[in-house]
This record gives structure tokens, C-alpha cells and sequence, in this order.
């Protein structure tokens, strides 16, 4: 073996055929760049070595905009010669050199260093922008010799800026770093998508530009299809409505004005014949009073009774005494687009529909509603606002004596009704002029909790503290105690691992640490582990009554957990991974206290990276046309869009991280899919097959727990599981294709492309907002 001194001293000898070189180390990343002159258009594998020993193996495929001179000089037809090496968790002190050479030869780069005394990187080649041919682009930006530093990125069109971001949030790929507040999001303006081409440089505040930079964009606010021919065929239609579910493109929500405009200017093509009276509650403001009439005597061919200046038990006695078929209250001072009654009535097209609500729109903001989700709905009061009942439903509710309590009224006599019973027409159509004051904010908390009192008697409604100033949403915590005799249930944590036996003892120690659950079984997956120190642990805990099960074999985690979980003695199964970790006590029962409710399947927890950001926050159905997590880009502290991140809700799935049902329901639905989802998406499969079943699936933020992706797993890094995913993807989208691109949970105007985060921006164009309840979508 060479000493470390021949390591670092050792020149290129392919330097006739090979050029590059190690520019060092930031952050465990270790970054430089390679390039084969007799093969321009190939990726050169590299080696990273420590002392001369591979550990690591990177395809040297990144762009580097800084090298632009030198790789064209080499004759590089592009610019993606660069790699990053991630050292993982290899500390500085472990001492030894750091290099690289290209793999399956003798030939080392220049650039060698010691690892206890690391050279830092140039900025450029850290420094990266990243697009998808749309206007959301993103990436981080940071200067190593000033880490404190927070840098300011500008994107150039020719010589006029067209945008500019502050580096400061935390990007997904920084996400292992205490101090990588490096990230940034920057948003084209909506008047590039105009079906041209357009050439973007995007440079920090010093003028460098960002590895990535220049990209070349072409969208149209239509989406693909607006950059078609008008006579073209329908199968380039199909392959374009393809491109459109893999790579959705989007603006971000400052665009709204710009997206409103283009989508929100016409009503629909046959108006309703239904008949509608307005309640016009807090009139004493005339001037505002005047604002809210005139909206609606401007309905578009829609015939308007209002009734205002009274009590409102005596204006609900005059509604209902002019034969209207529909009632609906607004405050006074708000305003209805020229379209909103006639669009609002076609939710009322579906015959069981008894109430609809709309979104809404407060300062400027839109609030994107969810279809019927009534544990955020108690929670946010988030259908209160332009809210539609049934003349016949309004009839019994004549003692409601204020607009939150004929709304919650309404809503808790539908509820049981069925689940297209209440309607969501997603479509912005009322404009707040204030938020709720003091006595409509009191109004409303009892009126919910009146409401909640009705649907689930033993339940505690309570306001919770620290929403922001200026919020449009309410903010509060049904609490459902644990049913009588529920401690008696035992609960089965079910725990696959190979190896990591660090990672395992964190999640088992932190489990029983903050878990007083009088029967509780862990059972544990032994999946074929080799090191002593992880049988050494196995005995351990085993002689603690932990139940180890030996499955040697390849690594599939649906089969491993069915087989575990028909061994499991639990009315109650909770999947759990090895690199989980309990965070505070009384997790486990609000978890079993959300599942034991009727109407419940499935229960899923908040799960944090280790720098205190939101790893998941229930799933995302349609994310590039799969599937992703809500919450990503937000910390556990942040409240989220219209307090999504602290408030308990219906989702349509939950990671199998940190997931909890029933052990009769999971084999009544046949557990996961061993064969099309051995690894990945089998718990997103299996939550779709617990909605299917007309059970709800709820994500609660009471409930936190530490979750380091993929650490013991990896990542999918290989050729083999790269295709393994790969058809994981596709058994997903032709099984549930009806389903990726209509998620209750989330809204048909809202973004679905990967690089940004949830509720990040506007669908480019839109996804059809037909009016839905929330039944599970049948196949179309």
C-alpha cells in the first residue's frame, strides 16, 4: 500500500486521456470533476479512496458551469463532468487521505488532501440551480469561506433580472446539516410561460453563476398542450397528457392574480336552475353592507334573494319563507366573483349533496380547500366560509342563532348522511375583506364544538396556542380519549433490520423509554444479519422479551412484515422502522386513540428529520404522478398551509415508517403486496386499499417521532434497484391511476411537480375541479 505521502504527491499518469481533479471537501461532500478525451460523450466512474482504498464508487455526471472554459478547451460537448461523493457518517478524526481516481485503473486525480486537515471547495462548484424546463427553479447557494453568510441569487433573461431569492431555507438535499440553511426557491414570473424559449442565467450576489446555469425554459399557462398545433392528433394529445402527469409544471402562489386571471374568468356553459337566498350577517357597516350587495345583485344569470338587517333567526325564517332551494350566509363587506352562485350550485348536481362550501380567499391569499375531511374541518373551520344547505336541511335547523351555528348545524346533520353528502366545488369564489373578529371567532369555537360534542360525544375540543397573527384558519385539537378497556389491548410493534444495530437499539430504547403501554409487543425482523454486535444485541433484548424472528433472505419488506405480523399476538399492529425514534411520551396512545375510532383504519404519526424538519406529513397522492409527502420543506414548528402541519387531519396514506392498524383489517385486506411492492410504495398500496374499504386514514402531529430515511436501507443506488423502483413506479400508477390525480386531501388547482414542496405553488394548468366528496374515486 502507498504511503500517505505517495498518495498526495502522485501526478495523473492517463493525463493524455483523462483530465480532472479533487477541488475538496465541504460538509462530508467531497466534490471535483473528470473527463475521458477519448470518449467526449461518456460519464467517467470514479473511485473515492482513503488511503488508497475504495470505499465509494459516484458517476461523475454533474454539471459544472464553473469549468466552462477548461471542459471546452478538453472538447467536452457539455458541461456534466463534475461528482459529489457523500463521506457519510466518516468523521474527520478518522484521519487518512482522501482521494480519487477513475475507476478500474491506476489513474488518480490531482487534488489528494488529508482528511484531518480538509481544503474547502470553490463556491462555483458547490453552488447549484436546478429546473425542469418550467419557472420553478431551485437548488442552494452558500460561501464556504463565510458560512454565516447568506447569499442572494438573481436570475437574468439577457440583461434584465427577472427574479431573485434569498439562499435561506433548508434544502431537502442539505437536509443532513445543522447549518444548511443554504436552499432556495426561485420563481420565474408567469409572463415567460408563453410558449417561447427563453435562455435563464442564474448567478449569486458576487456574479458567479450557479452550476446548472444556463437553463433553458419553455412552458405555456395551458401546459403542453398549449405548445401543440391546434390539429394535433390525438395520440400526441395522450403522450402530451403523459409528459404533463410525469412533469407537472407550476407557478408559485405570488403568481395567483396572473393564474387567476387565466383560469377563474368564466362561469359555466349551462347555468343552474336552482334558486339561491343570501343571509348577510354583521351589517352595521353600510358601505361594506352596499360592497356584499352589489356582488351578488351581479351574479351572472343567477336570481338572488338577500335578506340583511335583522336577527339571524328572523333573516333564516324569511330565507326559507321565499321558496329558495338553497341558503347560503356571507359577511358583510365580502364579495362573490360575478360567477360564484353558479358555479357553487353545481355541487349540488350530485343528488345526495345536501351541503357544498367553496374556497376562499382572504388578503389576497387563496385557501385551496380539501374535500370533506371533518377532522380538519374541526380543527380550521375551513368550510365555514361561502357554505350552501339545502332548503330542506335548513329547515331544521330554525333555532340556529348565529352563521357558524347554522353552518356547523348543517354540516353535523349531513355528515352521517353519507359521504357525498357534503361537496367541495374547488374553485375560489368568495373574497374575504376581513378576518373573523373576537365574537364570530368565539361563535365559531362554540358552534364546533357543539359539532363535535354531536359526532363524538367523549371528545374534548380545544383551542390551541401560538397561530400566527393574520391566520384565516382556526386552530384546534380534538382530543379522543382511549375507549374503555383499550389498555387492556395488546399493541405489536413490528421492526424489520439487517444489522445497524445502533439504529436499532435508538428505536427500541427511545420506544420503551417513552411508552407505557401495559402490553406491548416488539417483535423484531432479523433479515439476515452477520455482525457479532448485532447478535450480541439480539440476545439482549430478547432476554428483555423482545421477540426476535430470523428471515434470512433477500430484502423484501411487505413480505417480511405479512409474515411477522401473522406471528404477532397484537389486536394492534404497529409498523415501525429500525431508524425510528420515540420523541416524547403519549405518542402511542394518541395514536391508538385515533385508531379505535369506528370510521378509522389507519393511523400515521409526524416524523422529523434529525435537524428538526418535517419528513412526512402523510402522503401526497400524484406527486410526479406517483406519490411523495406533505411537509418537507417545513420545520416541526412551522404551522404549514392554513395550519396543515399542526392539525390532525384525513390523508390518503401514511409511511409505513410509522404506521398503525388493525391486525384483523390488515389481513382482511390482504396485507402488503409482496410481489408488486417488495420494498417501496406497499404502504401507500395499502392505504389505498384501507380507503377503499370506506375507512378513513388520519395523520395526527401529536405524535412525533424521529425518522432517518433510508439509513439503514439505503438509497437507490444501484443499476438493479434502480429498476426495482422503477417497476414499483409503474405497478402503482396501472393499479391506482384513477386515484394519483384526485387526493381529497389535497386540491386540483395546487402543484404536483417533485422539486417543490406542497402547497408550494399553482398546477400549470389546472387538473379539472369538478365538484367531490369524499368518497374513495371509483375507476373512470
Amino acid at each position: 500500500m502507498k504511503n500517505e505521502t505517495e498518495i498526495l504527491d502522485e501526478a495523473t499518469v492517463g493525463a493524455a486521456r483523462w483530465h480532472g481533479a479533487v477541488d475538496g471537501i465541504y460538509k462530508q461532500l467531497v466534490y471535483g470533476w473528470v473527463f475521458d478525451r477519448t470518449r467526449p460523450d461518456a460519464r467517467v466512474i470514479v473511485e473515492i479512496c482513503r488511503d488508497d482504498v475504495p470505499f465509494a464508487c459516484i458517476l461523475a455526471d454533474v454539471a459544472r458551469t464553473d469549468l466552462q472554459a477548461e471542459l471546452k478547451a478538453l472538447g467536452a460537448p457539455d458541461l456534466c463532468h463534475g461528482f459529489v461523493a457523500d463521506l457519510g457518517a466518516l468523521p474527520a478524526s478518522a484521519g487518512g487521505v482522501i482521494s480519487a481516481r477513475v475507476a478500474n485503473t491506476e489513474v488518480t486525480l490531482t487534488g489528494s488532501f488529508r482528511l484531518e486537515e480538509p481544503k474547502a471547495p470553490p463556491a462555483a462548484a458547490i453552488n447549484t440551480v436546478v429546473g425542469d424546463g418550467g419557472l420553478r427553479l431551485h437548488g442552494w447557494a452558500l460561501d464556504p469561506a463565510d458560512q454565516k453568510r447568506t447569499v442572494t441569487v438573481r436570475a437574468f433573461v439577457g440583461q434584465e433580472m427577472v427574479a431573485q431569492a434569498v439562499a435561506n431555507i433548508i434544502h431537502p438535499s442539505m437536509r443532513g446539516y445543522v447549518d444548511g440553511a443554504h436552499g432556495f426557491d426561485l420563481a420565474l414570473p408567469a409572463s415567460l410561460a408563453d410558449g417561447a424559449v427563453h435562455s435563464v442565467r442564474v448567478v449569486d450576489d458576487e456574479g458567479r453563476p450557479l452550476n446548472g446555469s444556463p437553463l433553458t425554459i419553455c412552458c405555456s399557462m395551458d401546459g403542453l398542450v398549449g405548445l401543440l398545433p391546434d390539429d394535433a392528433d390525438e395520440l400526441l394529445l395522450k403522450v402530451a397528457d403523459i409528459y404533463q402527469r410525469h412533469l407537472p409544471r407550476s407557478l408559485p402562489m405570488s403568481a395567483w392574480p396572473e393564474w387567476s386571471a387565466r383560469f377563474d374568468r368564466e362561469g359555466p356553459a349551462i347555468l343552474p336552475t336552482l334558486t339561491t337566498a343570501v343571509i348577510v350577517t354583521g351589517d352595521t357597516d353600510a358601505a361594506a353592507l352596499e360592497r356584499t350587495l352589489a356582488s351578488l345583485q351581479s351574479q351572472h344569470g343567477m336570481p338572488v334573494q338577500a335578506f340583511s338587517g335583522q336577527p339571524f333567526a328572523a333573516l333564516l325564517a324569511q330565507a326559507l319563507e321565499s321558496n329558495c332551494d338553497v341558503i347560503c350566509c356571507v359577511r358583510a363587506g365580502d364579495t362573490l366573483a360575478p360567477h360564484a352562485l353558479a358555479w357553487a350550485l353545481e355541487g349540488f348536481a350530485l343528488p345526495e349533496a345536501q351541503v357544498v362550501y367553496t374556497d376562499s380567499e382572504t388578503n389576497g391569499t387563496p385557501w385551496f380547500k380539501p374535500a370533506w375531511n371533518p377532522d380538519y374541518a374541526l380543527a380550521s373551520d375551513y368550510p365555514l366560509d361561502l357554505l350552501l344547505v339545502r332548503s330542506t336541511v335548513a329547515r331544521g335547523l330554525l333555532d340556529a342563532h348565529d352563521a357558524a351555528d347554522f353552518a356547523w348545524s348543517a354540516l353535523t346533520a349531513a355528515w352521517s348522511q353519507g359521504s357525498d353528502s357534503i361537496i367541495h366545488v374547488p374553485r375560489v369564489l368568495l373574497r374575504k375583506a376581513l378576518l373573523p373578529d373576537a365574537a364570530e371567532h368565539a361563535a365559531r369555537l362554540t358552534a364546533a364544538t357543539r359539532a363535535s360534542s354531536a359526532i363524538w360525544p367523549d371528545s374534548v375540543l380545544e383551542e390551541l396556542d401560538g397561530v400566527p397573527p393574520g391566520s384565516a384558519h382556526a386552530a384546534r385539537r380534538v382530543r379522543h380519549p382511549l375507549p374503555s378497556g383499550a389498555r387492556e389491548l395488546t399493541v405489536s410493534l413490528v421492526i424489520p433490520t439487517r444489522d445497524r444495530a445502533d439504529l436499532l437499539k435508538r428505536c427500541i430504547d427511545t420506544i420503551q423509554l417513552f411508552t407505557d403501554w401495559p402490553k406491548l409487543e416488539i417483535i423484531v425482523i432479523d433479515n439476515g444479519s452477520t455482525e457479532e454486535a448485532t447478535h450480541a444485541y439480539f440476545a439482549e433484548i430478547a432476554g428483555q422479551g423482545v421477540r426476535v424472528l430470523p428471515m434470512p433472505g433477500p430484502f423484501n419488506y411487505a413480505d417480511l412484515n405479512n409474515r411477522a405480523i401473522a406471528q404477532a399476538s397484537g389486536d394492534i399492529i404497529g409498523l415501525v422502522n429500525n431508524d425510528i425514534e420515540a420523541l416524547h411520551a403519549g405518542w402511542l396512545d394518541e395514536i391508538v386513540a385515533q385508531l379505535l375510532r369506528p370510521e378509522v383504519g389507519a393511523v400515521g404519526a409526524k416524523l422529523l428529520w434529525p435537524n428538526g424538519m418535517v419528513q412526512h406529513g402523510g402522503v401526497l397522492l400524484g406527486v410526479g404522478d406517483v406519490a411523495g409527502h406533505f411537509g418537507n420543506r417545513l420545520a416541526d414548528a412551522d404551522w404549514g398551509d392554513h395550519g396543515r402541519n399542526q392539525l390532525v387531519q384525513q390523508v390518503s396514506g401514511c409511511t409505513a415508517a410509522c404506521l398503525f392498524l388493525r391486525k384483523e383489517d390488515y389481513f382482511q385486506l390482504g396485507g402488503m403486496d409482496a410481489h408488486a411492492f417488495p420494498v417501496a410504495f406497499n404502504d401507500v398500496d395499502l392505504c389505498l386499499k384501507v380507503r377503499a374499504s370506506g375507512k378513513a386514514i388520519i395523520w395526527t402531529p401529536h405524535a412525533k417521532l424521529l425518522h432517518a430515511e433510508s439509513a439503514s436501507r439505503g438509497h437507490e443506488d444501484t443499476p438493479q434497484k434502480k429498476a426495482r423502483a422503477q417497476r414499483e413506479v409503474d405497478q402503482l400508477r396501472l393499479k391506482w391511476r384513477h386515484v394519483l390525480m384526485r387526493d381529497p386531501a389535497y386540491h386540483p388547482a395546487l402543484n404536483l411537480d417533485p422539486n417543490s414542496h406542497a402547497f408550494g405553488g399553482m398546477a400549470l394548468p389546472p387538473r379539472e375541479p369538478v365538484p367531490r366528496g369524499s368518497a374513495f374515486p371509483a375507476e373512470r
